[in-house]
């Protein structure tokens, strides 16, 4: 009887294991820092002239018509908020950016009805 429990926990095991790995690897596009919320994949570039995100959804372009975008920028104590605007399929904002390694920033963008919130380890 024993022997059933432990055969039936490593085959649970082994099939979690295999579920795990079938979903998509999340590989930023753009050379930046990328993350999956709500089944959309979003990529925060930060270079020093600009702050972008990327919006896909399998891959695709996700369409950000009308939508909006704030992403608050935490580095140590400090807190900076900015908005980023719809630009050739992308949210951006042009500017003069010092974000360091170790900063965390959260975005939350509005596209429809939908509110997609995401968090990043830069």
């Amino acid at each position: 009887m024993k022997s059933m429990m432990v055969i039936a926990t490593l085959l649970i095991s082994f099939i979690g294991l295999a579920y795990a790995g079938a979903g998509h690897d999340l590989k930023p596009m753009h050379g930046g820092v990328i993350v999956e919320a709500k089944d959309i994949d979003i990529e925060l570039v930060t270079k020093p002239d600009s702050l972008s995100l990327y919006l896909t959804d399998h891959g695709k372009p996700l369409p950000i018509d009308g939508g909006t975008a704030k992403l608050t920028v935490l580095i140590g104590s400090d807190k900076k908020d900015y908005e980023l605007l719809p630009n050739g399929g992308k949210f951006e904002l042009k500017g003069s950016f010092a974000i360091p390694k170790g900063a965390k920033a959260i975005a939350v963008i509005k596209i429809k009805a939908k509110v997609i919130t995401a968090r990043f380890n830069l």
